[in-house]
């Protein structure tokens, strides 16, 4: 008799150390962090990298209290630069760093989300069109499902570098120009070839004599990749494009399996990641500045008629491309209504 009473007992013990076994297995699991593994598509140790993917980075495992585990590599070294947007969309990252240029031939609208040539689109309309005037809508929906896609990094003014002098559009006749995006169809206009390089590989091509000028980026980045060592020129305005913004691209499955609130710290740590490295990345591009005119570099400025010339052909460039392509023309004419309405006050309020 005593045995059988003992037995009730002894089962509702064992079923109470079950059910905590589960409890505890089931806050482990809600405990343990999530993991995403991706890449950048530039060197992390520079302003390109340090200044965008890797304060995203920073932000969210902060943001997350490490919920959100980032592993970050280094550009080329799970896939090339150019080919993070497919890395994404096949599922070999989780996440990447990219930049629309590279998927030109797939995507002709891409190069409408970065500031555009002649000065067309500046930098505050491009932000103020990217975040409040539907432009990041309408890059999502360009790359459909096959990723999901934010504003990252943001880079002040470009400069062209330059082996032979440029004071005037015509001095750039003949020359071999390294460029990418919609300043490849300008540099033709004006009566020069372009060649499209990776940044690896531009300052090379300098050196040997197969280029004749580059656009890369600012001044810090371009001093940092030496082509004040093989350029003895620069000119601006840049009217080839001036500001870059950049992406991150996120894989649909691991998007979709975070909770929302994570949903929100990668999307806010990605703005906060832009405007905040913005702010750094000008810090550096003024430093270099100045080493760069204190060693000499002929540093020289288009007049205001050769700008407006590229304005006039950027135009007819627009136009041209929105006829081939209809989302090219769809995100042009977002931009279009946009400047039109921008435009006015923005006049009355800019300092000339």
């Amino acid at each position: 008799m005593i045995r059988t009473k003992r037995r009730p007992l002894i089962l509702i013990a064992m079923a109470m150390v079950a059910v905590w076994l589960v409890m505890v297995g089931v806050a482990g699991a809600a405990d343990k962090p999530i993991k995403w593994k991706g890449q950048g598509c530039f060197n992390l140790s520079q302003p390109l990298g340090k200044y965008t993917i890797v304060l995203w980075k920073e932000n969210v495992e902060k943001m997350s209290g490490g919920r959100l585990v980032i592993e970050l590599h280094d550009v080329g070294e799970i896939t090339p630069a150019t080919k993070i947007y497919e890395a994404v969309r096949d599922g070999l990252l989780d996440f990447g760093m990219n930049t629309p240029a590279w998927q030109k031939g797939q995507y002709p609208a891409g190069d409408l989300f970065y500031t555009l040539p002649g000065g067309v689109l500046e930098f505050n309309d491009l932000i103020t069109w990217m975040y409040g005037g539907g432009g990041k809508e309408l890059q999502q929906e360009m790359y459909k499902n096959e990723v999901v896609v934010f504003p990252l990094g943001l880079s002040p003014p470009e400069e062209v570098w330059t082996k032979k002098p440029v004071k005037t559009l015509a001095d750039l006749k003949g020359m071999k120009i390294r460029a990418a995006g919609l300043s490849m169809d300008l540099w033709k206009k004006l009566g020069a070839s372009v060649v499209l390089l990776p940044g690896g590989e531009v300052l090379p091509a300098l050196q040997r004599g197969l280029i004749d000028g580059a656009e890369f980026l600012e001044a810090s980045q371009d001093y940092s990749m030496g082509f004040h060592e093989v350029c003895k020129y620069r000119f601006g305005p840049p009217v080839h494009m001036s500001n870059n913004i950049f992406q991150l691209l996120i894989k649909p499955k691991s998007w979709n399996a975070l909770p929302d609130d994570l949903k929100a710290i990668v999307e806010s740590a990605a703005m906060k990641a832009s405007f905040e490295g913005y702010a750094k990345f000008w810090m550096e591009t003024m430093a270099a500045d100045k080493k760069i005119r204190e060693i000499g570099i002929v540093t020289t400025k288009l007049s205001r008629e050769d700008q407006a010339k590229t304005r006039k052909i950027t135009m007819e460039i627009l136009d041209e491309l929105s006829k081939k392509d209809a989302y090219f023309a769809k995100v042009w004419n977002s931009q279009k209504d946009f400047i039109s309405k921008h435009k006015p006050y923005y006049d009355l309020t800019k300092f000339d």
